[in-house]
């Protein structure tokens, strides 16, 4: 009998780790905003080599988290109210249409696997989470109805979006105006309208939850969650 070959997971190289730790420390406050990496700071701190601080860093400031300063160095990049906006008007649109598509394609497994990621989310053991934690599951809730969409292109975009905008959950579950219960309510109500087949109900839902993250962050939202321009109507399921 052959023996089955389980394949080993990958070593992430030292400039992954690099990122992933530097990139950690600018989401969550540890790095402030418009601060200056120290690189021999750094470095000291996470147990970075010099090659890999400054591939991980260029990755950052390609994703806009680091600004490159001539002779100085790298600079963690401010977050403007306009910057921050932009972002919320894109997930916005964005993600309404996912909801939409998501509803009308979804099947029994992806309604029971997204029902199981909501109730693991913001079930009380969970609501004890760290800030990270509970940001992860939040981008892995998103996430799973941006795969139930079955559109790639839309995947990829979600994904990075999602992906930027994770900096700005950290402050958003910081912030005191912010009650896990009201999101708990408001996830309720996407998983609902998806599981019940209902685009409609479905985009509002999901407007309703990333408005009200807009509001948390920056105290106003002037989006109108009546604008019918964003309804796509298509019943159809994509071609296999």
């Amino acid at each position: 009998m052959a023996k089955v070959k389980v394949a080993t997971p990958r070593k992430r190289t030292l400039t992954e780790e690099a990122y992933e730790v530097i990139k950690r420390g600018i989401q969550r406050g540890e790095i402030g905003e418009g601060a200056f990496l120290s690189e021999g700071e750094v470095r000291r701190k996470y147990g970075i080599g010099r090659t890999p601080f400054r591939e991980a860093c260029n990755r950052l400031h390609h994703e806009q988290l680091l600004e490159v300063v001539p002779r100085r160095g790298y600079l963690v990049s401010e977050i403007s109210f306009r910057a921050v906006r932009e972002m919320f008007e894109v997930r916005l649109i964005l993600e309404g249409v996912i909801a939409e598509l998501a509803a009308l394609r979804r099947t029994a497994e992806d309604a029971e696997e997204l029902e199981r990621l909501a109730q693991r989310t913001w079930s009380s053991t969970a609501s004890k989470n760290s800030p990270e934690e509970m940001v992860k599951a939040n981008t892995r809730f998103h996430l799973c109805i941006a795969r139930m969409a079955q559109n790639r292109e839309l995947l990829r975009l979600v994904t990075g979006i999602l992906d930027r905008t994770e900096r700005l959950s950290y402050l958003e579950l910081r912030s005191t105006q912010v009650r896990r219960a009201d999101i708990q309510c408001l996830h309720r109500s996407i998983v609902e309208a998806i599981r019940k087949k209902d685009p409609v109900a479905a985009r509002e839902a999901m407007v309703s939850d990333i408005a009200q993250g807009q509001l948390d962050i920056l105290g106003t939202c002037d989006w109108n969650p009546d604008h019918k321009w964003l309804h796509v109507a298509l019943s159809k399921a994509p071609p296999e």
